[in-house]
């Protein structure tokens, strides 16, 4: 499980498991709407919205997704 401890962020290499978005088997983060676990390949057809995601977590950034 990928966390962040003070300001050091751990990331973890997690079991394959089916996207949220498009059923693939593979490593998943949580950077998709709402959440929702999705491969690197749907992660990347929505940048903006996996940049802020990943921001919210890493982060703790709670900036409006535009």
């Amino acid at each position: 499980m990928s966390k962040k401890i003070g300001n050091i962020i751990i990331i973890q290499q997690e079991k394959p498991q089916q996207c949220d978005e498009c059923g693939k088997i593979d490593e998943l983060r949580p950077y998709g709407k709402n959440g929702a676990c999705i491969c690197f390949d749907c992660a990347m057809k929505n940048k903006k919205r996996t940049n802020h995601n990943m921001n919210i977590i890493l982060f703790g950034d709670k900036g409006k997704l535009d």
